[in-house]
């Protein structure tokens, strides 16, 4: 049984869609078919049952994949990694993160952190989004929540802070805020509260007072250029609000949210070199910018005039 025809079968089982699969393996639709029917004939079974555009896997396909991940897994972990240390840091590494992170910090320093290793390649995935280790959707995945499932080493990147924020051109038409109750006279800027992947983001759950948000978005970048425009206040990092001079930290002595992000990467894939020195460079990184994650934008005063700078 060819091997080469299994892992097809494995990535359009993962994602439901052959033109899924075909992105991901640089194949052309013919090609992923055309294994596929081989597979299905090697085998004597049906593995898929067409639902529209979707695949539906079948009772022998389920079996398959369950079989074909634990070859897959033994194959990454035990003979990908058999020349990690003398092929070092050569190769892709995929890194899985929050939007808001891989856009608003990673996607300005990655370059900087793998200067050193011209064979490295690095792929930015940056997605208001979770992301699968086990399907194989990254190789390192950031996220907000620490995993609980899986066979995944895991560490906390780092904590930070989120408060809010706006202009002062704003706060200059609409007054600036002192207290929570005072919000809801504002114009608020948000998540879009039936499309949160993770509670970590409902920020303006606040107990015993209900804000309106009349501009919302799956994106935190979105939300950032609300605020920015003077036309609305929104919860921001901190990390992401303090290379934006237009912006201003307000109630900071009554509402000053913590979050963390967590750095997972699959058993499968934690002794290859390229990957553990990846997650040490970034860890290395973000520490070294630890008050970025961790400290408001204070320098920055609300009651102060705008300037014509601003």
């Amino acid at each position: 049984m060819d091997w080469d025809n299994i892992r097809v079968f494995l990535h359009v089982a993962r994602t439901g869609r052959i033109i899924d699969a075909a992105q991901v393996l640089a194949l052309d639709h013919s090609t992923i078919s055309r294994r596929l029917s081989k597979l299905e004939e090697s085998l004597g079974v049906q593995l898929f049952e067409r639902a529209g555009r979707r695949l539906r896997i079948t009772p022998a396909g389920e079996e398959l994949r369950w079989s074909a991940a634990k070859l897959e897994s033994i194959i990454l972990r035990e003979i990908g990694g058999l020349g990690a240390e003398t092929t070092g840091m050569t190769g892709r590494v995929r890194i899985g993160a929050p939007e808001g992170l891989g856009i608003g910090y990673l996607g300005g320093r990655i370059a900087a952190i793998m200067q050193d290793y011209p064979n490295l390649d690095i792929e930015l995935v940056a997605l208001p989004q979770t992301y699968s280790l086990s399907s194989r959707e990254a190789d390192i995945a950031i996220t907000l929540d620490r995993p609980e499932e899986g066979s995944l080493a895991t560490r906390k990147l780092t904590d930070y802070a989120l408060g809010f924020y706006a202009t002062r051109a704003y706060l200059g038409r609409n007054g600036i805020p002192q207290t929570l109750e005072d919000l809801t006279g504002h114009t608020l800027c948000g998540y879009i509260a039936g499309l949160l992947h993770t509670k970590e983001l409902a920020y303006l759950d606040v107990p015993d007072l209900k804000l309106a948000v009349r501009f919302a978005s799956t994106s935190i970048i979105a939300q950032c250029a609300m605020v920015e425009s003077g036309l609305a206040m929104g919860v921001l990092p901190a990390y992401l609000a303090a290379r934006k001079p237009l912006l201003v930290p307000v109630l900071q002595s009554s509402f000053l949210l913590r979050r963390s992000y967590w750095l997972s990467v699959h058993e499968d894939l934690r002794r290859h070199a390229r990957i553990r020195k990846t997650v040490d460079l970034l860890t290395a990184a973000v520490r070294r910018e630890r008050s970025l994650f961790v400290k408001p934008s204070s320098t920055r005063d609300a009651s102060k005039p705008q300037s014509s700078s601003d």
